[in-house]
């Protein structure tokens, strides 16, 4: 028997909590290739706690060891099934209303007249917010990429009125909860771009942008989420660059002239 034929067979026997982290990692097996035992519990919307226990009752003596046990056993050979190219095209194509849509020129215009910019991603999600701090230099915008937590806290009394904070994060994780409060404080516009639709810190920011999580497209092996926050980025370009050339060709107002 599988590591997952033997979860699926427990489910009668799981309280709610470990109920739910078991569904989530039958539905989402691959995401424990790269998951801690405190991701699965939030993604899930359950506890590290109750994960624990969930791999416990599997015979296992913890997270770490369910791990292993589940990615050492044999996966479906690549080619099986759907074509990965043709997963990524069709889950990167569920992002075209966003592509000129006003919660993104918004987001530009934003970037365009803020003194500071700041791209927190923590983790693999790091990546992607170097991304787009080097397409904005690129742009000829200042923008910061932080991806440690002391870095990001330090903001806290730089940032001002008008100034802008993009974060990147798959779950929507908590972890940013305080910071998003101390940079709002400030009066800074804190705008959120995940994979998670009911992402836990999602209430808090000015601005949520939702992503296809691509990863769970496909359950032969595991996708990279890093390509729709790249694409992101890459829309957020664009807007940018829309608005400074509408603005460039508009007529001047009376009162400039």
């Amino acid at each position: 028997m599988t590591v997952l034929e033997n979860l699926r067979q427990m489910l009668p026997e799981l309280s709610k909590s470990e109920r739910r982290a078991a569904d989530y990692l039958l539905q989402y097996p691959n995401d424990v290739h790269r998951a801690t035992c405190e991701g699965i519990a939030e993604s899930s919307g359950s506890s590290r706690s109750a994960v624990i226990r969930l791999c416990q009752k599997l015979g296992y003596r913890g997270y770490a060891e369910f791990r292993y046990a589940l990615r050492a056993e044999p996966s479906v050979p690549a080619g099986s099934g759907r074509d990965t190219l043709q997963t990524y095209l069709d889950e990167l194509q569920r992002m075209q209303p966003l592509a000129g849509s006003p919660p993104l020129l918004r987001l530009a215009g934003d970037i365009l007249h803020a003194d500071h910019v700041l791209a927190l991603g923590l983790l693999h999600s790091g990546m992607s917010a170097r991304q787009l701090a080097f397409r904005l230099n690129r742009f000829g915008l200042d923008c910061n990429a932080l991806d440690d937590v002391t870095l990001m806290e330090g903001y806290q009394s730089v940032l001002k009125q008008g100034d802008v904070v993009v974060i990147f994060s798959i779950s929507g994780q908590n972890s940013y909860r305080d910071m998003i409060l101390h940079y709002r404080n400030s009066g800074a516009r804190v705008a959120l771009v995940t994979m998670t639709a009911q992402a836990p810190i999602a209430k808090l920011v000015d601005e949520v942008f939702l992503l296809p999580r691509i990863s769970h497209a496909s359950s032969e092996y595991l996708l990279d989420d890093a390509i729709g926050f790249f694409t992101f980025v890459e829309l957020l370009i664009e807007a940018l660059h829309k608005i400074r050339f509408e603005t460039k060709d508009a007529p001047a107002r009376p009162d400039s002239l």
